[in-house]
């Protein structure tokens, strides 16, 4: 009796750590960010003045990153926007699949107290992710977004907001370009 519950368990446990290895059901609808994932970096002046935060032509880094999570299932964005002179903010938001409405949906945080739901379409003969969101700030004000991502090539991509209400800056944004920062390679032991 041992040997076959020790069989049975051995059995399952395999089947569990195969299902694993296999892409979850969101896999194929989060396809289109296969070439904008990694990590991504501008470094120089802001293009337009951001209220009580930083003024045009203040240096800045704005880095975001895109990794594929829960078995594939999911993409995690994570960005952050660090301005001369010390002040940072950053976010982080969750996409995934939404088999009932058959969309990509985006759900974010800031550090400012933010907050947006949204989704996103990705259009991969434009190489574009275009995400739509609605939220609040940190102090109840209503907020939307619509910003465009564009892989321009192998090791370059342009994020530019096409639409913002209640943000530090409302209105079109300038095209900010950013560069692939390439992985630290591993050293062999």
């Amino acid at each position: 009796m041992k040997s076959i519950v020790t069989a049975l368990t051995v059995v399952l446990l395999c089947g569990v750590t195969y299902a694993q290895d296999e892409p979850g059901p969101g896999f194929e609808h989060l396809k289109g960010y296969g070439p904008m994932l990694g990590t991504w970096r501008y470094e120089g002046p802001l293009q337009e003045d951001l209220a009580g935060v930083a003024e045009k032509g203040t240096k800045m880094i704005f880095q975001f990153s895109w990794k594929r999570i829960l078995n594939k299932s999911a993409v995690e964005e994570n960005w952050s926007v660090e301005f001369e002179g010390g002040t940072t903010v950053s976010g982080k938001a969750l996409k995934g699949w939404n088999a009932d409405k058959k969309e990509i949906v985006s759900g974010g945080m800031n550090s400012l107290g933010g907050i947006s739901m949204g989704t996103v379409v990705i259009d991969k003969a434009a190489k574009t992710s275009t995400l739509t969101s609605k939220g609040i700030d940190g102090y109840g004000k209503e907020t939307s977004v619509k910003g465009v991502v564009t892989a321009t090539g192998e090791d370059t991509i342009t994020w530019q907001a096409l639409e913002r209400t209640g943000r530090l800056a409302e209105g079109p944004s300038p095209v900010y370009t950013f560069k692939r920062v390439k992985r630290a390679k591993k050293q062999a032991k």
